[in-house]
């Protein structure tokens, strides 16, 4: 099976920016256009998943032995990014846009340097370089 390079790199990079688009706004006080956030964190919700979709099927495909630990962990974050999308969406105040810029950018950090790095020697192993 041949895989994608840096197929999974490249989207963490994209979640990243993703969730920087967000901390522009706020930087540059354009962070009261609530039409605007919605859209980024509606962006990032479904991007997310997508990208979920593609590493829960490398650990299906791989028999990755923690999977269930990670989709778990993959789960939670569905679960809480919907959570503040609706708060953020009845709301529309600076407190929860910041409590969502802050949530993602500590989140996505920790579990890429954490959760995510515990499958790399199954992906190098399956032909992922």
């Amino acid at each position: 099976m041949y895989l994608k390079h840096y197929e999974i790199d490249e989207q963490h990079k994209k979640i990243l920016m993703i969730i920087n688009n967000l901390s522009d706004l706020f930087a540059e006080k354009k962070h009261q256009d609530s039409d605007e956030i919605s859209k980024i964190i509606k962006k990032l919700a479904d991007y997310a998943i997508y990208h979920f979709q593609t590493e829960e099927k490398y650990f299906q495909d791989f028999r990755y032995e923690k999977a269930a630990e990670h989709i778990a962990v993959h789960n939670q974050y569905r679960l809480k990014i919907d959570e503040w999308q609706r708060n953020y969406n009845e709301k529309k105040d600076d407190k929860v846009f910041l409590e969502i810029s802050n949530f993602l950018k500590e989140w996505w950090i920790w579990h890429i340097n954490n959760n995510d790095r515990e499958y790399v020697p199954l992906l190098k192993a399956n032909g992922l370089k």
